[in-house]
């Protein structure tokens, strides 16, 4: 499964580079970072993980004015105390793609919404897990405070497998900062 995942990441990456180069000159770049809260739910939380930090890194392709491709780095982690069954410092970490989508808005608060592919693991400081797809959906509103700058609320939820029949998922509440090259 750990191939499978790092191939189809790999080709969402690699697809944006082989585009013919008069679609390159239509096409906005963006980089975001983002830092949130994670909220565990189901397996996690029925094994006692918390609340905790989670990051993310993200490159944006807007190729049309309203649609826009990411790839992006994330890494949420989750608090454990000693009743936790997890280990310590559990964290799921990996590579996501997708799609956002702008919806008709006015233009000082951009509503959007977000699906895409997850390649995480979940690990802990004692043992690590393959790397498994899973998927993720968001939503959050792009709010301009400077020439192509924007600050970003985000709520999201992400969801994979983590092996022998234990599902992760959690939900994100976040702020990030957009910059448009």
């Amino acid at each position: 499964m750990r191939s499978r995942s790092a191939v189809v990441a790999l080709l969402l990456a690699g697809s944006f580079l082989f585009m013919p180069s008069h679609a390159w000159g239509q096409i906005q770049i963006a980089g975001e970072g983002r830092a949130g809260v994670t909220f565990p739910t189901g397996d996690l939380s029925s094994q006692g993980a918390e609340a905790g930090l989670s990051l993310g890194a993200e490159a944006q392709f807007t190729f049309q004015r309203n649609v826009t491709a990411y790839v992006g780095l994330n890494r949420h982690a989750f608090s454990c105390d000693s009743d936790c069954d997890l280990g310590p410092n559990p964290r799921s970490s990996g590579l996501n793609a997708g799609l956002k989508y702008i919806f008709p808005s006015p233009p000082d608060a951009l509503i959007w919404g977000r699906a895409g592919l997850l390649a995480n693991r979940l690990s802990t400081d004692d043992s690590s897990r393959d790397r498994n797809l899973g998927f993720e959906a968001g939503a959050g509103i792009d709010m301009p405070v400077a020439q192509s700058l924007y600050l970003v609320p985000h709520l999201g939820f992400m969801t994979h497998d983590a092996g022998d029949g234990f599902r992760a998922n959690w939900v994100t509440l976040g702020l990030g900062v957009h910059y448009h090259f």
